[in-house]
């Protein structure tokens, strides 16, 4: 049987989309708590499965959620890393990396992860949005002010250079 890659990917990046939500980042000056990134919720991944979905990724996210909800960080992470074993070009896979280590204040990490994320966006400028908010939160964090007023600016733009 052959599968349209494309399609596929597609339809699990707006699986993504909907499993993470949509944040927004505190003003500049302003922190979020360091347990959690602003205003992004996750749904079960359950719910929101299709047909050509990779039930084994489905399975780790729900895993993951579970896990993360649980306070169980570094558990949590695992699953995500091991669903990125097997769809390592998912961009969603690469933000919700990104902002569970941004949780757990690994502020470097979390930036690198989330330009990992924006690489693979594609045309996607809401995922790549919420990847920018969280570089910004990061940024803000190690002290970069500067560095973080670029990331809300371009979050503001859809992910586009400002």
């Amino acid at each position: 049987m052959k599968v349209n890659h494309v399609r596929y990917w597609w339809r699990l990046t707006l699986l993504g989309i909907a499993l993470t939500g949509c944040g927004v980042a505190p003003p500049l000056g302003e922190q979020a708590p360091v347990g959690s990134f602003p205003s992004e919720e996750s749904a079960p991944a359950q719910t929101l499965s299709t047909p050509q979905a990779n039930p084994a990724v489905l399975a780790l996210l729900n895993n993951a959620d579970a896990q993360e909800q649980a306070g169980q960080f570094e558990q949590a992470a695992a699953a995500l890393e091991r669903a990125l074993r097997l769809e390592p070009r998912n961009a969603m896979l690469w933000h919700r990396l990104a902002r569970l280590r941004l949780s757990q204040g690994q502020w470097q990490t979390a930036v690198d992860l989330a330009a990992k994320s924006n690489s693979l966006a594609g045309g996607n400028g809401d995922l790549q949005a919420r990847n920018w908010q969280v570089i910004a939160v990061a940024k803000e964090r190690q002290g970069d002010r500067d560095g973080a007023r670029e990331a809300r600016t371009r979050a503001e733009v859809g992910g586009a250079a400002p």
